[in-house]
């Protein structure tokens, strides 16, 4: 062999033994290296990645797997490469999905709460939530909001009955419903908060009871065994005297 030819083929093998390495990492990196002649390699294919891209064509990227230091998440992407949708495990291994519009807000969510309860977040196009659903060992309460984060009706089940709020723009409460073992209650307030008239009813009796300005009750509508009554009372809260 000519002392020419010696340089090339000790760069040949050279790079031979770097190919041989790449292959190998690879091979290792798809789970595709044969440890032992009678382990051969599998049919499928164990791709290890940090980052996995699923194109369909050279321009959009539709879906993208991702997993780094204390979280994992699957980014879904529309036509224009923009994100619409997000599904993550964070480092506390807490759970959510996430729908985002074409600014990139999040509208709509579905998740796991401190506690490890349920959760479903909805919100307006400007990203500001709207309505949320929650769940809890006691059992869920719903609540609607406006742009401003008033909440607007909040409905909530417990272990003693369910309850549903209605207030203003405020979010000062205006009405509330209860319901229990022992029957149903409802109470109207006016715009400070004030009780302005209350009505309850139980296996007994049912009372309606209407309150002034000041908050002293004005007039009573009972019922009982022995029939019903009205009572109406004076500024004073004395009770005046029945003109029949």
């Amino acid at each position: 062999m000519e002392a020419s030819s010696l340089p090339e083929l000790e760069g040949l093998r050279t790079e031979v033994e770097r190919l041989r390495r790449d292959l190998d990492h690879v091979l290792r990196a798809i789970g595709q290296e044969e440890d032992l002649a009678e382990q051969p390699r599998t049919e499928f294919l164990s791709l290890d990645a940090e980052i996995i891209g699923v194109r369909r064509d050279r321009e959009t990227l539709p879906i993208v797997l991702k997993a780094h230091e204390g979280y994992a998440c699957i980014y879904l992407n529309d036509t224009d490469g923009r994100t619409r949708g997000v599904f993550e495990v964070d480092e506390d291994g807490s759970a959510r999905f996430e729908i985002w519009n074409k600014e990139g807000r999040v509208v709509a969510a579905i998740g796991e709460t401190a506690d490890g309860g349920g959760e479903i977040f909805v919100a307006g196009s400007d990203g500001k939530p709207r309505a949320v659903i929650k769940g809890n060992e006691a059992g869920g309460t719903i609540s609607a909001q406006n742009g401003e984060g008033h909440v607007q009706a909040l409905m909530l089940a417990k272990e003693s009955g369910g309850t549903f709020v209605a207030t203003n723009a405020q979010g000062t409460p205006m009405a509330e419903m209860f319901g229990d073992e022992t029957g149903g209650t409802v109470h109207i307030k006016e715009a400070t908060g004030r009780s302005m008239a209350y009505m309850s009813a139980s296996a007994e009796r049912g009372i309606v009871s209407v309150f002034n300005e000041f908050g002293d009750q004005a007039a009573a509508l009972a019922s009982d065994d022995e029939g019903g009554a009205v009572v109406l009372f004076d500024a004073d809260g004395k009770i005046k005297p029945n003109p029949v």
